[in-house]
């Protein structure tokens, strides 16, 4: 085997991680004898011996050994353990002390929280890598590998530049590293920003997050962002988004207004960078819109169809706004069309082409999904012009309007 071509560096990464198939298949007979720990461990420690070569140095995932530090001792001891972690816990010594206690070396790799959100969630990110790194220096680990991963493929790496660097600041420095003084600096130090316009845009980013935290929604990931606010599923979501909706789209909006004010200078290293974070206010912005539009379409449907056999101007004013040159459909439609250029562009810049199709297929089906429920409100009103009859919401597949709890405040 040669190693050199593929492997120039000091390092060969071996993985080992998720092993979610292990006691099934062949190793279920093994796994049901010894134990899924013996099975694993003897493995990684039998790849160890098959590649082990002179000059490299091994590291494995240590997610599934530190769940059986008893027998990590059994590990080759030139073996680097890497730990990994990707949320905002106050401590990370469990995942780290199974390997220190046997002898081995460690590394810590914190994540920048990028994978299947619309935008990396840099307030779970910060906290995660400023803790990890912390704790790995107090404990002995040499390294960091700070990671973003490309999960469902729609990732945009040119938008984790915020978690990269404070990776590289946290691992620099000594001790726990201080998440406001990075805020501060981040944007002269790596974008040349004078104005604190990319600061206050990443602190809007994060306010967003935060904001459908809040709300119980997780976070803007993908599939809030593709979810169908008609779905089942989509009107337990609208519940949750509409009371935030307006607060959320202000947090996007800052965002862009403060990237704008970034763009006025006339020598910026790197405006791609900008153009992606941009690309996530936009995606975020556009997140709390869909929920919002198609919400006010069920409204106004409900009320023309309400108004269809008794106040026909009345009918008339509540169907002009669903569907026209500037109805909701229409501008839900054209959300997820202007996303998809604005993400396309950013992958040219930065990716071949594989699986873009697979990523603007899901664009094309969104807007595909606005253009058929545009024809369908069409028709509907072209039959009323002629029998004066509108057909159901449910007829039409617009659910009931989402009935929010009303609170009284007492002053």
């Amino acid at each position: 085997m040669c190693w050199r071509p593929a492997t120039p560096g000091r390092f060969v990464h071996i993985g080992a991680d998720e092993t979610f198939e292990l006691g099934r298949g062949r190793t279920a007979e093994g796994v049901r004898e010894q134990g899924i720990g013996r099975v694993y461990l003897d493995f990684v420690s039998r790849v160890a011996r098959e590649i082990q070569r002179p000059g490299k140095q091994l590291m494995f995932w240590g997610d599934i050994a530190q769940n059986h530090p008893d027998l990590v001792a059994s590990l080759p001891k030139g073996m680097i353990a890497v730990a990994w972690n990707y949320g905002a816990e106050k401590d990370f010594s469990g995942q780290i002390l199974p390997f220190k206690n046997a002898g081995m070396e460690t590394w810590v790799a914190p994540g920048v929280s990028s994978w299947n959100r619309v935008y990396p969630n840099y307030g779970t990110a910060l906290a995660n890598i400023q803790v990890f790194v912390r704790d790995g220096q107090r404990l002995g680990s040499t390294g960091v590998l700070n990671t973003s991963w490309d999960d469902d493929g729609e990732a945009i790496f040119e938008q984790t530049w915020y978690g990269v660097a404070f990776g590289a600041a946290a691992s620099w420095q000594d001790g726990e590293s201080d998440i406001g003084a990075f805020q501060r600096a981040y944007g002269r130090a790596v974008q040349g920003d004078t104005t604190g316009g990319v600061d206050a845009a990443e602190r809007e980013l994060i306010l967003a997050h935060a904001t459908l935290e809040r709300a119980g929604l997780g976070e803007a990931d993908n599939d809030l962002f593709w979810l169908d606010p008609w779905s089942e599923e989509g009107r337990e979501a609208t519940k949750k988004i509409l009371p935030v909706a307006r607060e959320l789209r202000l947090h996007a909006e800052e965002a862009i207004i403060a990237l704008a004010r970034a763009r006025m200078q006339e020598h910026l290293p790197d405006r791609d960078a900008l153009d992606a974070i941009e690309l996530g206010a936009r995606r975020i912005d556009a997140l709390g819109m869909k929920f919002q539009m198609a919400e006010e379409v069920a409204r106004a449907y409900a009320n023309a169809y309400d108004y269809s056999t008794t106040n026909p101007s009345a009918m008339s004013r509540e169907a002009g706004g669903i569907t026209n040159a500037d109805g909701r459909l229409e501008d839900l439609r054209n959300l997820f069309g202007l996303s998809r250029e604005l993400w396309e562009q950013a992958w040219h810049r930065e990716n071949r082409p594989y699986w873009l199709a697979n990523t603007l297929a899901r664009y094309d089906a969104s807007m595909q999904l606005w253009i058929g429920r545009i024809d369908k409100v069409k028709g509907a009103l072209r039959g009323w012009d002629r029998k004066k009859r509108m057909p159901s919401p449910q007829e039409m597949g617009i659910p009931a309007p989402v009935q929010l709890p009303v609170t009284t405040t007492i002053p």
